[in-house]
C-alpha cells in the first residue's frame, strides 16, 4: 500500500462514539487504550462517508460498492474495498479559558507532545520536542478549565510543527482558521490527559413519563442519563488512501465524487437524531491516485464493477460498522 493521505474533520456539533466502560448512567465515549483519549474509530468514519457516497444519485449505491466494496451479503460474500480510512484522533481541543490578564477569546486550542508528534510523522512534517510545561502562540497567565496555566512562548521551530498539512477547506480558511492560530496551547500529555478525563462535553439528559407509574406521575422524569462527547470545534485528523483493484480499479469519477464528500458536511457516530456528530471535511491531498482505470476502460469498469475477481473474492475485509456507534 503506497497511497497514503490525511484529512482533518471539524466538529460543527458534538461528536459520540458510543465505547465500553460506561458507569451507571453515564454513556461513555470511545477512548485509545493506551493514551485514554477520545477517538473516532475509523469504521465509523468509513461508515459515515459510505452512506454519504450511496446517497448519491443516480448510481452512488454503485459507486459505494466499487469504493468500499460489497457489503456482507446472505451467502456471506464482500467485495473488496478500492479506498480506506483510519481512526480520526484528537488534533486540537477546544478548552474554556480566561486569560489573566484578560481580552482572550472565550475558549483555546489545546493539544498534547504525543499528538502533535504522531499528527507531525503522518503530515510529513518535521517533528520536534516539546518542553515538559505549557507553550502557545500567545504566552501569558491562564485558568483553562479551571486549572492555572503560565504559558511560554512557542519557538517558530515549533510553531512549525503544530501546523495543519495542506490548506483550509473555504468555510473554515477565514475566521476559524485565523482565531485557531492566534489561539493553542500544547500541553504535556499527563495534563491533557486530565482534561480528558474530566473536561470533556456532558449534558444530562430525561426520559419524560408518558403517564402515571406506580410513585411516578405523568410528566415527571422516567430515567436520567448523562452524554460524554468529543465537543463541538474540535480539529481531528485522519488516515485514508487507495489500494486499487489491479484488474478493476475505480475511475476518476469515482475519485472526484468521493472527495466530494470528504471535502463536505457529514454526521459521524451516533446521537444523530439528536443533531450530535456534524463535521466539515477537508483533505490535504486532492490529487488522483496512479493506476485508476483509464478512460477507454471506464465503460467497461461502470458495467463490471459489481463483478469480483475470482483475486478478489479470495481476499477478506473487516466488516463494514455501523454509523450508529
Amino acid at each position: 500500500m503506497t497511497d497514503f493521505r490525511i484529512g482533518y474533520l471539524y466538529s460543527l456539533a458534538p461528536i459520540h462514539c458510543g465505547g465500553e466502560g460506561d458507569l451507571g448512567n453515564i454513556l461513555e465515549i470511545a477512548r485509545e487504550v493506551h493514551t485514554d483519549f477520545p477517538y473516532a474509530p475509523g469504521s465509523s468514519v468509513r461508515g459515515s462517508l459510505r452512506d454519504e457516497v450511496a446517497s448519491i444519485q443516480p448510481d452512488g449505491r454503485q459507486m459505494a460498492d466499487n469504493l468500499f466494496g460489497k457489503e456482507l451479503d446472505r451467502e456471506g460474500q464482500m467485495g473488496v474495498h478500492q479506498v480506506w480510512f483510519g481512526d480520526a484522533r484528537l488534533l486540537w481541543v477546544p478548552m474554556r479559558t480566561m486569560s489573566m490578564s484578560g481580552g482572550r477569546d472565550v475558549f483555546t486550542w489545546v493539544s498534547c507532545h504525543s499528538l502533535i508528534r504522531d499528527h507531525a510523522l503522518l503530515a510529513k512534517l518535521k517533528a520536534v520536542p516539546f518542553p515538559d510545561y505549557p507553550v502557545g502562540t500567545s504566552p501569558g497567565n491562564y485558568m483553562v478549565a479551571d486549572a492555572q496555566l503560565e504559558v511560554k512562548n512557542l519557538s517558530p521551530e515549533r510553531r512549525n510543527a503544530i501546523a495543519l498539512a495542506g490548506n483550509w477547506h473555504p468555510n473554515l480558511a477565514g475566521a476559524v482558521q485565523s482565531t485557531w492560530e492566534a489561539n493553542r496551547i500544547v500541553l504535556p500529555d499527563a495534563d491533557f490527559q486530565v482534561l480528558m478525563e474530566h473536561s470533556l462535553w456532558t449534558q444530562v439528559r430525561n426520559k419524560i413519563q408518558d403517564a402515571e407509574n406506580g410513585a411516578g406521575q405523568a410528566g415527571s422524569a422516567e430515567v436520567f442519563w448523562t452524554d460524554v462527547c468529543i465537543p463541538r470545534d474540535t480539529i481531528l485528523y485522519y488516515s485514508w488512501g487507495y489500494s486499487l483493484s489491479q484488474t478493476n480499479p475505480i475511475s476518476l469519477n469515482h475519485h472526484n465524487r468521493l472527495l466530494d464528500v470528504l471535502k463536505g458536511l457529514f454526521q459521524v457516530g451516533g446521537q444523530a437524531n439528536v443533531g450530535r456528530g456534524w463535521v466539515q471535511g477537508w483533505v490535504a491531498d486532492d490529487q488522483p491516485p496512479t493506476g485508476l482505470a483509464s478512460p477507454t476502460n471506464q465503460t467497461n469498469t461502470a458495467v463490471s464493477e459489481g463483478v469480483q475477481s475470482s483475486e478478489e473474492s479470495a481476499s477478506t475485509e473487516q466488516t463494514e460498522a455501523t454509523v450508529g456507534v
